[in-house]
């Protein structure tokens, strides 16, 4: 991720951060501040509700009284006006009734308030009303009102003892008003709310068990959320005994709330409106004064690093902030690299001279596990020693060079090494060609970085050995047969330098007659006069053979380099190789129509260029001979089995016959008529040398007019 890309991400995280704080602020605070609002509103008008069952229970309780009074000043029948449809009517009364002091019914009422008529009190509520006087009389209670379950509906009770003149004893007045559906609908249109009551001993819901609770901690009353819908206050009534009896409810909708979430929703978009302005300002701010500097600065840096050339410096601007000084710390950074480089390569240059002009052999060999045996670096003489290039040494390990009986004590020499000994012993040696010779070494351990390596001087001591052993006939014998080698070695040199000069010759002396060939053929073509049409085409001919030879001499000195090419093994992906060399010739033929086929991540050993080569000689071959086919197919994938795994490029082009197979990757050979299809001839010759180079094979199957697949290996 780019530190643009990195400014960008931490701006906008820290402005979605930012919106998150102030959205759960807002919601702790506006919301909080909205719900405790609502809360108080329900808690004044559950009071208001309180206060009204209060005044209803105080007008009874006067009710009471004079019913009371009037009958212990007269006889019950001069009483009998306070019973009557018109005071019941007057007083908003359901229900007025006399007991004597036993508890004997003297005299009862009822009246429907809500339908203004008179009505017949129920042997249910008469039974329930006579157990509540029973009660009132045996607690010896003082006169007092309250709200009672009479079965199964609030009522809203007064009780009051009427002294008698004579005798002992008092008879009871009770008066009584029910909280019924009409009561609800008044207290409702004047206080806005919804009333419910509940039997304080029946099945509550959730929200009431809560509130009882709080209010039996010592609330009389309590307010509180139900849900994201509804608010509502509670308090609790008492009966003439001044136990809990019901549960009143005042439920109101959360208007208020809802207005907050509203004024949050709006606030929060005006926050995003602005944060995101603020964000646009910031970063073109950051942009403009750091980042494009510091994107200059970063490929300034890069370029010095990609050239390796550490006696650049980077320019220094007139801004005197933290970036000046990172470019002058740089530049002072390049100095001392510049000195230190200057300094090792003194150093690894004395190192190197003495490394390779030392007359005995010199080898550094790994130690540590896999890299145990492994020759590190080889001077010269080791390489002339061994009859090996320094660079044929190094991709050997010291078992190579070992023979049979030396490998059998190599182990003991390395361990001795490893427990910090210098080893002088004698050993022997076998040379590239298989001759064995006898070395004296003189080897110990050194340690490179945090890896240890055996460094070893050899030296050839065979002079030695024959003088010692042998007799002057075996150091003639041995005088010819380096003599002989020293010539054939000569002969190789020879023929080598013969195929250098020829593929230079090829490459200069037939290139000028070949330019000058197409030069003139380009000027008859283009001559103001015009070309008889016979001519035109003879001249046309020539033009086009030249270029054929042209590209024929690329590809011989592209075949004889080839020989030559040292081995550079890394990983290669050739299936991102097929989709460049596919892509590239669709961009080429911009007339055609191929469908490709790639399997994905296809990596290999090998080297990239050489591959990349193959894999381009191949793919050509597909796309040319695929032309005549409308719906042209080239799928590149790999068939793995038990054994190495065996890649493939398929196409459905003009095909061949099998007969002629084995001639397809000899050198100008070609299996269809020029005039159809172009080419040289040494393609497929070029990738089977390649193919080769890795260890692998390569063949083909096709069929007439079907297509060809052509299959490799690689070691």
């Amino acid at each position: 991720m780019t530190l643009n890309q990195k400014t960008i991400l931490i701006i906008v995280s820290t402005f979605i951060g930012l919106l998150f704080i102030l959205a759960t602020t807002s919601d702790l605070i506006i919301l909080n501040s909205y719900s405790s609002l609502e809360k108080a509103q329900v808690f004044s008008r559950t009071i208001n509700i309180s206060n009204q069952i209060e005044d209803r229970l105080k007008q009874l309780d006067v009710s009471a009284q004079e019913i009371a009074g009037c009958a212990q000043k007269s006889r019950l029948q001069s009483c009998g006006n306070l019973f009557a449809e018109t005071y019941m009517r007057g007083h908003n009364l359901d229900l007025a009734a006399l007991y004597d002091a036993t508890g004997r019914l003297l005299r009862i009422s009822g009246f429907d308030s809500g339908d203004t008529k008179p009505t017949q009190v129920s042997d249910e509520r008469l039974d329930a009303l006579a157990a509540l006087v029973s009660q009132f009389v045996s607690q010896e209670a003082a006169d007092a009102h309250g709200v009672v379950n009479l079965a199964g509906s609030p009522l809203m009770l007064a009780l009051r003892h009427i002294k008698a003149n004579k005798g002992s004893g008092s008879s009871v007045a009770v008066v009584g008003w029910f909280i019924d559906r009409l009561e609800m609908e008044r207290i409702f249109r004047a206080s806005g709310t919804l009333i419910t009551t509940y039997d304080i001993d029946s099945n509550l819901e959730p929200d009431v068990v809560r509130a009882v609770a709080a209010i039996n901690d010592g609330e009389a009353i309590y307010a509180g959320v139900i849900d994201s819908a509804s608010v509502a206050g509670y308090f609790i009534l008492k009966d003439f005994l001044g136990q809990p009896s019901f549960v009143v409810k005042s439920v109101e909708k959360r208007t208020l709330y809802e207005h907050g979430k509203v004024t949050i929703a709006y606030l929060f978009a005006a926050l995003f409106i602005a944060g995101g302005v603020f964000c646009f300002v910031m970063l073109a701010f950051v942009r403009n004064t750091i980042l494009n500097r510091l994107r200059s600065l970063t490929k300034k840096v890069g370029r010095i690093t990609e050239l390796r050339d550490v006696s650049a410096r980077l320019p220094l601007s007139d801004h005197k902030d933290e970036l000046n000084k990172l470019a002058v710390s740089i530049n002072s950074m390049l100095d001392s690299l510049e000195q230190a480089e200057s300094g090792m390569r003194e150093s690894e240059e004395r190192y190197r001279m003495l490394f390779d002009k030392a007359p005995d052999a010199i080898m550094i060999i790994g130690t540590d596990g896999d890299e145990r045996g492994r020759i590190v670096a080889a001077n010269q003489a080791a390489a002339d020693q061994h009859g090996y290039l320094v660079d044929e040494l190094l991709r050997l390990r010291i078992y190579d060079l070992n023979t049979p009986k030396t490998n059998a004590i190599a182990s003991e020499i390395f361990d001795k090494i490893a427990d910090g000994e210098w080893v002088t012993t004698e050993i022997w040696h076998q040379k590239k060609d298989g001759t064995q010779f006898p070395i004296e070494i003189h080897a110990g351990l050194i340690k490179i970085g945090d890896k240890n390596y055996t460094l070893g001087f050899d030296r050839d001591i065979t002079e030695r050995k024959l003088t010692d052993e042998t007799n002057k006939m075996h150091l003639q014998q041995i005088s010819i047969l380096n003599d002989e080698l020293s010539r054939k070695a000569n002969d190789l040199a020879a023929m080598n330098n013969e195929l250098e000069t020829f593929n230079y010759s090829i490459s200069h002396d037939m290139r000028g007659p070949l330019t000058r060939i197409s030069g003139y053929c380009q000027l008859l073509l283009d001559a103001d006069g015009g070309l008889d049409p016979t001519v035109r085409e003879y001249v046309t001919r020539i033009y086009e053979s030249e270029k054929w030879l042209n590209d024929m001499i690329d590809a011989l000195i592209q075949l004889a380099q080839l020989t030559r090419e040292e081995i550079v093994a890394n990983e290669v992906n050739l299936s991102a190789i097929t989709e460049e060399v596919l892509e590239s010739l669709s961009l080429e033929n911009p007339d055609r129509s191929v469908r490709p086929q790639v399997e994905p991540d296809i990596v290999v050993a090998g080297d990239s260029r050489l591959l990349k080569m193959a894999m381009t000689n191949l793919l050509e071959n597909a796309w040319k001979y695929s032309v005549l086919n409308d719906d042209a197919f080239i799928e590149f994938g790999v068939e793995r089995s038990e054994a190495d795994p065996v890649y493939f490029v398929r196409d459905n082009g003009a095909g061949f016959e099998m007969k002629d197979a084995d001639k397809l990757f000899g050198v100008f050979t070609r299996l269809h008529n020029y005039s159809q299809f172009t080419g040289t001839g040494i393609g497929l010759a070029t990738v089977k040398r390649i193919i080769s180079r890795h260890g692998g094979r390569i063949w083909a199957e096709a069929e007439p007019g079907v297509g060809a697949t052509f299959y490799f290996t690689l070691s």
